[in-house]
């Protein structure tokens, strides 16, 4: 499937005491490359547990962006995740 058609986007998760990397939607199905991006469109920031759990339940990333345990850089371009899951 052309994931990247349906959300054009860089995104970067930095993942504390773990590490970071880039998922490249931009082109084809796709690419996931390990460490930072030098202009990512999105950048995402939390705990490995509340990484966990947004892909156990993609609902709880608003849960977690309240309490202070996930920081979105650009939450228009977070939500067209919602396009792939």
């Amino acid at each position: 499937p052309d994931l990247a058609g349906k959300v054009d986007q860089i995104f970067q998760f930095d993942i504390n005491g773990v590490g970071s990397w880039h998922v490249d939607l931009t082109v084809g199905e796709g690419s996931v490359s390990t460490g930072p991006h030098d202009n990512p469109d999105c950048t995402i920031t939390c705990s490995e547990a509340a990484f966990e759990q947004i892909l156990d339940e993609p609902g709880s990333a608003m849960v977690l962006m309240t309490k202070g345990e996930l920081t979105v850089s650009n939450l228009t371009a977070a939500l067209s995740l919602q396009k792939i899951f």
